[in-house]
């Protein structure tokens, strides 16, 4: 019997295969946004069990666990590590819909070999079996980085970060990939880059000349990108935080639309990043535009990511992306990639319709994982394959030329090509002036 994880799966069209097959598969991974630990990167950490690598930080197994009425003991609490796993085991099956449950077969499949579906029957021999790999060198943080053909990561890290972590990894590379020809990179043998990126959240006015006062050291540091939670955009803060980076040519990212307040029980055992949060109210999209306008109309308007949580603002900001264009500038507003709750086959699909349908699919910048975990980095495969699939499909069905050769540069584009080139360009708002804060020192 094949196994569920096949060279084929997801692509039901002999068009989807060889797109990625031919294009997609062998690109290397751009990630711009997760929360992988500059430390265990730094440091080179060798996971004492699957658990640490996979379970216990990963908010959205955590949720999915809750709903099947795992008791937090097991999930945050004091439950012994084995104890975990076994919870999380029990629980997989019962995703059967989520994408926990593609992603928990890729991992495996990808990293260990493994073909069996996990389960509490099978829970025991996975468990040992990893836990003997990890026991590898190469299955370290660097180890398991350099087995997915990562180019570049980008980390999200605080404004009083010392950064130190990433000066370490600023002094030795942190991986050389491909390690093996089954990687299904080229037998180029290049380097991963981490970076940083600057995580901003809730600063009112009166912090904002704190927040600039930290870029000069970021900036050296190699961060192009800074990342804002919002839920208004009427905020002095984030003006004043836009023009600096509009000034520098860095990368604004707008998380849009959660609802983070919810179980006051749950924030409490899991802290700030839990996995309680649910998805909030439409963007204010009024908000948003004259937010854009004021930096557009003063001159520092930076290149901006969106990333709505709500899936009914797809359409709306789709649109928005051709509103305010720059000269010479590909793609100067994106709707980020299909993010948190929708990241799924069908969340993806529906994204990639907005973006084609109401703006430019082939100046999007593709995916990224948002995760903790090096096994995340499977879930640029999965984007790719329902890439591939959906182009597949519309040129089976002639909505689409079957020019191979057009089809696949748009799947080169989005997989690849289009981060990359946001990556290499930098282009500074000329107009923008410093602000009052900017030669602030860090504190």
């Amino acid at each position: 019997m094949r196994p569920f994880i096949h060279d084929d799966f997801l692509l039901r069209s002999e068009m989807a295969r060889r797109l990625y097959h031919g294009v997609a598969e062998g690109l290397p991974i751009i990630d711009f946004h997760n929360h992988l630990d500059a430390g265990d990167l730094a440091d080179d950490r060798v996971y004492e069990n699957l658990a640490r690598l996979w379970v216990l930080n990963d908010p959205y197994k955590h949720r999915a666990m809750r709903i099947a009425g795992v008791p937090e003991r097991f999930i945050t609490g004091d439950a012994s590590d084995g104890e975990k796993f076994d919870a999380w085991a029990a629980t997989v099956p019962q995703t059967l819909g989520n994408p926990l449950f593609h992603w928990t077969a890729l991992e495996l499949k990808r990293y260990f070999g493994i073909d069996e579906l996990l389960s509490s029957e099978s829970a025991g021999p996975i468990w040992d079996k990893c836990n003997a790999m990890l026991r590898d060198p190469s299955y370290s943080a660097r180890g398991l980085i350099g087995r997915s053909s990562v180019e570049c990561l980008c980390t999200s890290d605080r404004p009083g970060d010392d950064l130190a972590a990433h000066a370490r990894l600023a002094g030795s590379p942190i991986t050389r990939w491909p390690l093996s020809a089954a990687s299904g990179a080229d037998k180029n043998i290049r380097v991963t880059r981490v970076l940083p990126s600057l995580r901003v959240d809730g600063v009112d006015g009166d912090e904002a000349g704190a927040v600039v006062g930290c870029l000069d050291h970021f900036e050296r540091m190699g961060c192009r990108l800074a990342d804002h939670a919002v839920t208004a955009f009427d905020s002095g803060a984030l003006r004043v935080l836009g023009r600096e980076y509009g000034r520098r040519g860095w990368i604004l990212q707008l998380h849009i639309g959660a609802q983070r307040e919810t179980s006051t029980r749950l924030r409490a055992l899991a802290g700030p990043a839990g996995g309680y949060a649910t998805i909030g109210d439409r963007c204010d999209i009024a908000g948003l535009c004259r937010f854009l306008d004021d930096l557009e109309r003063d001159g520092c308007l930076p290149r901006t990511v969106l990333y709505p949580l709500n899936p009914a603002d797809y359409a709306a900001l789709a649109t928005l992306t051709g509103s305010f264009a720059e000269d010479g500038v590909r793609g100067k507003i994106q709707l980020g990639p299909a993010w948190w709750y929708n990241d799924h086959a069908l969340g993806i699909r529906q994204h990639l319709d907005a973006l084609a349908h109401h703006g430019l699919l082939s100046a999007f910048i593709g995916m990224t994982t948002d995760s903790r975990s090096p096994l995340s980095m499977v879930r640029h495969e999965y984007f790719r394959r329902v890439l591939c699939d959906g182009w597949g499909e519309k040129v089976e069905r002639g909505e689409m030329p079957g020019d191979e050769g057009m089809v696949g540069e748009l799947v080169r584009a989005v997989c690849h090509g289009n981060a990359r080139e946001w990556s290499a360009d930098r282009p500074r708002a000329a107009m923008c002036e410093p602000t009052k804060f900017s030669r602030q020192p860090c504190q």
